[in-house]
């Protein structure tokens, strides 16, 4: 048997245990999300593996706790593969955060706008970017508090703050003329 087809079938018998070793263990609380993610991205790593290694794990019957230590390594690590494909994109989209932001949330949009004011600031939050677009609906619009958004996203409440003044500066700019 080669040793792709036994991997084939190690990870076939053990594909359910470590769905719910990881979802419970490693991903549990705000980054299960990434549980199907990196699981997936393991085993694509693990057939990348020398064959030599493969082997001797699975006889040794040490594949198990090797894919666990390393997707708790990778999902923990900035330095990860799995950081670096799948956790970065989303970190990446808070790079325009306004210094000091935190000392100023702006005001609610439910106070008085005129209407061209208020069409004008919906059609340019719908042109955002869909990150800060989702924060301010979520903020604006569904009236979240910044506590929800951050157990929602998983982001920290200072960059959260950073993101959605951003976003507020993009719309008073192009809304400058309304």
């Amino acid at each position: 048997m080669t040793t792709k087809n036994k991997l084939d079938k190690w990870v076939g018998e053990w594909y359910e245990w470590l769905r719910k070793e990881i979802g419970g263990n490693i991903t549990k609380g705000i980054m299960t999300e990434y549980r199907d993610d990196l699981l997936h991205h393991l085993i694509i790593d693990l057939y990348k593996l020398p064959d030599e290694k493969v082997n001797q794990m699975i006889d040794d019957d040490k594949l198990r706790w090797y894919f666990l230590r390393a997707a708790g390594m990778q999902l923990k690590s900035s330095t990860s593969s799995f950081y670096r494909t799948h956790r970065r994109e989303k970190m990446n989209s808070r790079e325009n955060g306004l210094p000091g932001s935190d000392k100023n949330i702006f005001d609610s949009i439910y106070e008085p706008y005129e209407d061209d004011l208020y069409k004008c600031f919906q059609r340019e939050m719908n042109n955002l970017h869909f990150y800060p677009a989702a924060l301010m609906n979520k903020y604006w619009i569904e009236g979240w508090t910044l506590t929800q958004v951050y157990k929602h996203y998983s982001i920290s409440k200072s960059h959260i703050i950073n993101d959605l003044n951003a976003a507020m500066a993009t719309i008073r700019t192009k809304c400058n003329d309304c």
